[in-house]
């Protein structure tokens, strides 16, 4: 072996044996890109109207990235008020939640721990994104809608 060859392979073992040592303590990877939430009003100037601007969303149809399903019409419940208990209709079977949501449907002041909210976003912690019957699903704009809602206390005006 020459003796390039062999200074190659001295720095080849410091580069490994640091490397494996290094495996020791976590890596730094950067910043947590996933499952970041802020329960900060996105748009303080401006609030938001649940008759207004979020029930439209919740009442849109089956393939137009509403939330139809979870809806009651002259015909029967929805096939998520039936499976689910979950009830949009109105705002009281909103607050009321589903089976496995009760109370936490809408947490007021508190998006990031509003199912409702996780479930309309890019990557929920549980389960599908909704609307189920999605893509489409809601907008960024839309979901930005019912974060400030839930972020204003999420009343019903």
């Amino acid at each position: 072996m020459t003796s390039a060859w062999i200074a190659r392979i001295g720095v080849f073992g410091a580069l490994a044996s640091s490397a494996i040592g290094a495996c020791a303590v976590e890596p730094d990877v950067g910043p947590l890109l996933a499952g970041r939430c802020s329960d900060a009003d996105t748009n303080p100037q401006a609030s938001v109207s649940f008759a207004a601007e979020v029930r439209p969303l919740i009442n849109r149809g089956i393939g137009a990235g509403g939330c139809s399903c979870h809806l009651q019409f002259p015909s029967g419940p929805g096939p998520g008020v039936q499976l689910g208990g979950l009830d949009l209709s109105t705002m009281a079977a909103l607050r009321e939640g589903g089976l496995s949501s009760g109370a936490q449907i809408v947490v007021a002041g508190q998006p990031c721990a509003s199912i409702l909210f996780q479930k309309v976003s890019d990557a929920p912690p549980f389960g599908s994104r909704m609307p189920l019957d999605g893509p489409p699903f809601l907008t960024a704009a839309e979901v930005a809608l019912i974060h400030d809602w839930i972020a204003e206390g999420a009343i019903n005006n």
